[in-house]
């Protein structure tokens, strides 16, 4: 759906990607269904620039058509901005590890960039597109997170994991070995047979039972048992 952002250079490149071209009308709709409002912050010749403000963070998504007034976009990218935070060469190390469709780039100055860019391949597609939008998100968080330096917990900042019900049911404790042999938990998710086991039944998986939480005899408080 996807490809390399050229970062707008050549009209060659322009041209070649007008075939898989998106409809300008279609993206803007998916920008505004996703952020509401955009702020139009200004357009040069065949560039469009639109501001986004999400939940306290701005950043900036930029519409390449193939041609001025063409109404097809050939190149989209993402552009966010940090200023007067503590940044080194490890943290920006560190970020870049972890994200998914962006990278970042710190200045001289002590600004930190993070910016993405792609050529849309192929039809426009609203479900996929929203993931691209999803996967920038991510990319935020992130970034986020490696600037606050380890004061923000990731845990603490998701809604559903405040709930102590939630965490207690989300919990999964590392099983115990089976006649001396470990558990492969990722197998048994993805449905393998070998060493299969699945949730207790008395305890729903928890591991615990009962209203102060007693260790599940049944499973031991692993969650799980052998499957039958």
């Amino acid at each position: 759906m996807l490809g390399k952002f050229s970062g707008g250079q050549g009209s060659g490149k322009r041209a070649m990607a007008a075939e898989g071209a998106w409809p300008v009308d279609k993206v803007v709709a998916a920008l505004e269904n996703q952020y509401g409002a955009l702020d139009r912050l200004g357009e040069e010749g065949p560039l469009s620039v639109f501001g986004v403000q999400e939940n306290g963070v701005n950043f900036v998504i930029a519409l390449m058509q193939t041609a001025s007034g063409s109404g097809k976009i050939a190149e989209l990218g993402f552009l966010a901005r940090f200023v007067g935070f503590e940044i080194d060469a490890h943290l920006v190390e560190s970020v870049n590890r972890n994200l998914h469709i962006a990278v970042a780039s710190v200045e001289a100055n002590g600004d930190l960039f993070l910016m993405a860019g792609m050529q849309p391949v192929g039809a426009f597609d609203a479900g996929q597109f929203a993931l691209v939008l999803e996967a920038w998100r991510r990319d935020l968080m992130i970034t986020l997170h490696g600037l606050s330096s380890g004061q923000a917990s990731m845990a603490a900042a998701f809604p559903a994991a405040k709930l102590e019900a939630a965490r207690n049911f989300a919990m999964n404790v590392a099983p115990a070995p089976v006649d001396g042999k470990p558990i492969d938990m990722l197998s048994s998710f993805l449905g393998a047979k070998k060493n299969a086991r699945e949730l207790c039944g008395d305890c729903a998986g928890r591991g615990k039972r009962g209203f102060i939480a007693r260790e599940c005899v049944s499973c031991d408080g692993s969650g799980f048992v052998k499957a039958g």
